[in-house]
């Protein structure tokens, strides 16, 4: 019984200093964030290598109908090969900013990201939100339905990807809950 009560404080300590050290990282990364944002925003630069991606998203208020109006969305992904960062950064390198229109819309201009090279993690976008009225929240990671790497119950609920020419687009809604994951 004491081996299991100390492995379950092991774990509860590793799990906490994983989501300080996430937290840390997060709050580095908004010291970043530009004064101005528009409801465009761009991720990964032109020049990085991978699929180009488009994300259409709208922001809707609890009631899941009610556009929802000046909330920045912060979003990041790993590059083509599953990397969030290189050389040894601690920083998130593929990562930015929108601001929902009075429609709730947003885009975000990027690459595709790919699974992390170790594991079988599907690929996916990390998505945050905050505003004057919405403190910050973690929302859903947009997943791609068809990524091979998502169980049957994930693939129904990811974005369905469409190709218009070299570029692939997804379409994302954001419902703003009650309580966040923050």
């Amino acid at each position: 019984m004491k081996r299991l009560a100390a492995i379950s404080v092991l774990l509860s300590a590793t799990v906490l200093a994983q989501d300080l050290d996430w937290v840390r990282q997060w709050e580095r990364t908004q010291r970043a964030r530009p004064a101005s944002i528009g409801s465009v925003g761009r991720i990964a630069p032109v020049s990085e290598p991978g699929t180009p991606l488009v994300v259409h998203g709208r922001v809707f208020k609890s009631d899941g109908v009610t556009p929802a109006s000046g909330v920045v969305i912060f979003a990041y992904h790993t590059d083509r090969n599953g990397v969030y960062n290189v050389n040894g950064s601690r920083d998130w390198r593929l990562r930015g900013w929108a601001k929902s229109d009075e429609q709730g819309r947003f885009e975000f201009q990027t690459i595709r990201p790919a699974s992390y090279p170790q594991g079988r993690t599907p690929a996916h976008i990390h998505l945050s939100i905050d505003s004057a009225s919405v403190p910050r929240r973690w929302t859903e990671e947009i997943q791609f339905a068809d990524d091979p790497f998502l169980s049957d119950a994930h693939r129904r609920a990811a974005a369905e990807v469409s190709v218009r020419g070299p570029v692939q687009h997804v379409d994302f809604s954001i419902r703003i809950q009650e309580k966040g994951r923050f």
